[in-house]
């Protein structure tokens, strides 16, 4: 092979997509567009690339695998001098640093799920390690979805508290023991009347264990303090609420109102207590 076999040898499209990587498709849609002009025609109407014509479709390709778009890429090509170019690419940077923090999070999605699993793992990374560091049982779906929900409507220091409260309780077994009678008692109201004594002794006995947990927190040290609501998180817990009401399975009218009375025992026991502080 002798070097006068290259001299003023035009490539073809084939031979330039052979060169470039790129599909004569992909060549010939960077002519339609205007990316890069189509050169002359050799004496049997093909295409004839010489090297103006190669270099810009290379350059096109390395500004399209930086991530460009063929809009971007134009406004480059039109640049009049090179700080144009460079306000391009540092936006494009911007726009990819963005898409880069996303799948960081997605990646700690993922991570989170394989370390605590599907169930924990959907909450908050602080919620789940907190779950998991306090060896508590995997939630039911019931319990994940009102957890879920306190998450989103309350913030995740409300949804540690409830965590730290669950460990808690597991570290005093009369307590959880009580706590487990009245769940059970709390199943049984799902079919009895309304009226039946056992909704009142179920407010009145929850009433007494909430209180008497309270006491043990107190006494240990752990004892969350009062939350303190701003109007958005009045908003939340209202559309929570709302949220809850269309759950599927619904508590049955006696639970109701063995729930609501335990929240009037509740709120009568605060009341008196903040009136005997202020009397104080």
């Amino acid at each position: 092979m002798h070097t006068t076999d290259f001299l003023d040898k035009p490539l073809s499209i084939g031979e330039v997509a052979e060169l470039t990587s790129l599909t004569p498709r992909a060549i010939r849609y960077y002519h339609e567009i205007g990316l890069v002009p189509e050169p002359d025609r050799n004496g049997t109407s093909n295409r004839a690339y010489r090297m103006g014509e190669i270099t810009r479709l290379l350059w096109v390709q390395r500004m399209t695998a930086a991530g460009l778009s063929l809009e971007a890429v134009r406004e480059a090509a039109n640049a009049s001098d090179d700080q144009q170019v460079q306000t391009l690419l540092t936006e494009l940077d911007r726009v990819l640093a963005a898409k880069e923090e996303g799948l960081r999070q997605q990646r700690a999605v993922i991570a989170r799920l394989r370390e605590f699993g599907t169930t924990t793992g959907l909450f908050t990374p602080e919620v789940a390690a907190a779950h998991k560091a306090a060896g508590l049982e995997v939630p039911s779906k019931d319990k994940q979805e009102l957890m879920l929900l306190l998450e989103a409507t309350l913030g995740t220091g409300f949804a540690l508290d409830i965590v730290r409260a669950e460990a808690f309780l597991e570290s005093r077994p009369g307590l959880k023991a009580e706590d487990l009678r009245l769940n059970t008692l709390f199943e049984e109201l799902a079919d009895v009347h309304v009226d039946d004594v056992r909704v009142e002794r179920y407010a009145q006995e929850m009433a007494a264990h909430r209180a008497a947990v309270e006491a043990a927190e107190e006494a240990a040290g752990v004892r969350p303090p009062e939350p303190d609501f701003s109007e958005a998180d009045k908003r939340g817990i209202t559309l929570g609420a709302q949220a809850m009401r269309t759950a599927t399975v619904q508590p049955s009218p006696a639970q109701t109102r063995a729930m609501e009375r335990y929240v009037e025992l509740m709120m009568a026991d605060y009341f008196e207590e903040k009136g005997h502080t202020g009397a104080e």
